[in-house]
This record gives C-alpha cells, structure tokens and sequence, in this order.
C-alpha cells in the first residue's frame, strides 16, 4: 500500500469515529474535538506524503495513543470511536513499519 493510501485510509477511519462521537443517542462533543484534532495531525501528512519522516509518523501515533487512553471510559457511547482510533492507529503503525525500511 502505498503512503498516501495507508493515511487516506486512516483518515477516514477517523471520520468514521468523527461521525460515531455525533450521533444524537452518544453524542460526546469531547471525542469529536479530539478526533478532529488527530485528523489535522493525518491531513497535514496527506498534504506531503513523499516527504514524511518516521518521526513523524511515531509523533501522531502518539498524540493518538494518548487520545484512546482519554476517551476509553468503557461505554456504549466510546466503543465506537475507540475501536476506529485503534484501526486508524493500526493503519499508522503499518505505514511506520514501512516507512522504517
């Protein structure tokens, strides 16, 4: 996979998250701030992908990391933006291990 599909495909996996966090029945306007925050990080490395330093990359999967431990409170409300923060994390990880060759 190349890296710009490996970050397009993380980034919808936020969006997917973004739109569970807004949904009427769990609404959680704080999961929706910190999804929209990790999204900017994937945009901004989307927008030089050919450029992108393992640094990077390990820097977002930080901020990502730390994202999941703040919004896991072990409700129906974060399971599913916390699963799609793990997938697009997993999607990261793999873009790190490729890019670390």
């Amino acid at each position: 996979m190349s890296v710009k599909s490996q970050l397009n495909s993380t980034r919808d996996f936020l969006m997917v998250g973004i739109r569970a966090s807004s949904r009427v029945s769990t609404q959680n306007s704080q999961a929706e701030k910190v999804l929209q925050a990790c999204l900017d990080l994937v945009e901004t490395l989307g927008r030089r992908p050919e450029e992108i330093a393992v640094t990077e990359v390990e820097m977002t999967l930080s901020v990502m990391h730390k994202a999941v431990t703040e919004l896991d409170d072990d409700t129906a409300a974060t399971r599913a933006v916390v699963a799609s923060m793990q997938n697009a994390i997993g999607r990261l990880q793999g873009l790190r291990a490729e890019l670390g060759r």
